[in-house]
């Protein structure tokens, strides 16, 4: 399992465009740490699992487990908020990001 979330966490840093180095520095981690997670050999604690996540914009469950969230729900919900009345769209936004504020 170790060895999956090394793969799959170098994967999104690749895609993201950064080395080791650079993610290291935007995470407070350092490379030696992320390349030992990357082979197998370490683990992430929840504090810098949560903080590589938020940098590679990616999940913890994608990391961790292989899954994604599902994007259809996603794209319903932004959906409905778009078609709301323009008097309610303010309030929802500021509740999401209340929600996510809160949740990070």
């Amino acid at each position: 399992m170790k060895t999956q979330i090394g793969r799959r966490l170098r994967e999104k840093r690749e895609q993201a465009g950064y080395t080791r180095e650079q993610l290291g520095e935007l995470c407070s981690l350092s490379p030696r740490f992320l390349a030992n997670i990357e082979l197998g050999d370490s683990t992430f604690s929840l504090d810098s699992l949560m903080t590589v996540c938020r940098v590679l914009s990616c999940s913890s469950d994608y990391l961790l487990y292989g899954r994604s969230v599902d994007a259809g729900a996603w794209n319903e919900t932004v959906g409905k908020i778009q078609h709301l009345d323009i008097r309610y769209q303010a309030s929802v936004d500021k509740v999401l990001q209340g929600l996510v504020e809160a949740i990070l």
